[in-house]
């Protein structure tokens, strides 16, 4: 009796262990076939982003538009999304991992095989980031509310559509412009006639003159090595040259002995057309940086407030975001600039 019950036992042992094995054999043909779905929605949406920043790129509104910032971010995460889910329990983390992964993979390519600048992919992160999160969310809703996921994929194909139809009307949008001014300050303890000199010429910047900042130090845009003003006087000159051998020159409009300079901006050369963001250009269609200057205010107990300003002009249909981005890395230019000017003030007071 104990014999059979054994023999029983381990015959259903082993039937059950053949119908694990035959299950194993069926599911994982399926499993191989959702991997190869999966990685050929990945190159569909690698082809389909590429060709959207092709065309982008060669319209008259460039890449800064709604189509390349806003609405492929968002398809891209929810076609990814939907295709890799299909055949897999995907859980929230994974979903929410999806458009962390595709901005970095973007900015990476972005950066490696397009030349992008790192300006540029900076001020880009956030957009395909947030709006990626906003497309991949109505994604995560409609798979957990399915206890069975849906293998069809057209829907998600049909996504891919989107960013070309924004194209079109990208291309028929004319983007605002606005005129900005960014101005810094700083206080020196010597009267504007000491100051005044220190601001026409500025030879020989040492490495170490100037102040840390954010936009020079960590998004590596170039620092000032020397200024030689040529002439005097509203019509003189001064030639500026930077890093990585940019150079550009400050024609001045304006010229109050003591008290004011102001000049507009000139780029004779392509030099910094060579080293800059091909999309924020000094002289590009999304932005224009026109003119700037010194003012000289005196101030009590023989003290001086140096104020630097610069205006320029932008047209995106992101002109607050970009506007924000003028503030901050224009103002790290300037206070750079300025504390070189004041080392250079309070140099020339202390040899005295």
């Amino acid at each position: 009796m104990g014999v059979a019950n054994r023999a029983s036992k381990g015959q259903a042992a082993r039937q059950g262990g053949a119908s694990v094995t035959t299950v194993d054999r069926e599911t994982r043909p399926t499993r191989h076939r959702d991997n190869w779905r999966f990685v050929a929605a990945i190159l569909v949406a690698l082809a389909s982003a590429l060709a959207v920043y092709i065309l982008a790129e060669a319209g008259a509104g460039g890449a800064i538009g709604y189509a390349l910032m806003v609405v492929l971010p968002a398809t891209l995460s929810a076609f990814i999304a939907w295709a890799g889910s299909i055949g897999r329990d995907w859980s929230r983390g994974t979903f929410l991992a999806v458009p962390l992964w595709l901005a970095f993979a973007a900015a990476a390519i972005g950066a490696v095989f397009l030349r992008e600048g790192i300006v540029c992919l900076v001020m880009v992160l956030p957009f395909w980031i947030g709006f990626g999160y906003l497309g991949i969310w109505p994604v995560y809703l409609y798979r957990r509310s399915r206890s069975r996921v849906d293998p069809a994929t057209f829907r998600a194909h049909a996504l891919l559509l989107l960013p070309f139809v924004a194209l079109l009307i990208d291309h028929q949008l004319v983007p605002p412009r606005e005129t900005r001014t960014v101005t810094r300050e700083t206080i020196v303890d010597a009267p504007p006639a000491a100051v005044w000199p220190r601001l026409l010429d500025i030879p020989a910047i040492e490495p170490d003159e100037g102040r840390w900042n954010m936009s020079q130090d960590l998004l590596r845009l170039p620092r000032p090595v020397a200024a030689r003003l040529i002439g005097e006087g509203p019509g003189a000159v001064r030639e500026a040259l930077w890093q990585d051998d940019i150079r550009f020159q400050e024609v001045m409009t304006g010229w109050q002995q003591g008290e004011a300079l102001q000049w507009r901006f000139a780029f004779p050369d392509p030099s910094i057309h060579r080293r800059t963001d091909r999309h924020i250009e000094p002289h590009g269609r999304h932005l224009w940086i026109d003119s700037g200057g010194y003012r000289l205010i005196p101030l009590a107990h023989g003290r001086t407030k140096i104020q630097l300003w610069t205006r320029y002009r932008i047209a995106t249909p992101f002109n607050g975001y970009a506007g924000w981005w003028g503030e901050r890395i224009l103002g790290d230019i300037q206070n750079n600039v300025l504390a070189i000017v004041a080392g250079r003030v309070e140099n020339a007071r202390s040899k005295r």
